[in-house]
């Protein structure tokens, strides 16, 4: 799991808007995030584009 300043980020399906995957990054040391990434939605059953949400973290 992420350790120290790490912010995590939820990526949304853009169709339906359904949560797909969280995931965390190191907001210090990545110089390109990114935003945008085709992955694979259950409910609509093809790849579509996602995008990313930053989600605070939950303790």
């Amino acid at each position: 799991m992420a350790h120290g300043k790490s912010q995590f980020a939820v990526w949304r399906c853009s169709k339906c808007n359904t949560a797909i995957q969280t995931t965390a990054y190191n907001k210090t040391h990545n110089d390109v995030i990114t935003k945008e990434v085709k992955k694979f939605c259950k409910n609509c059953r093809e790849h579509v584009a996602t995008k990313r949400k930053d989600a605070k973290k939950s303790s």
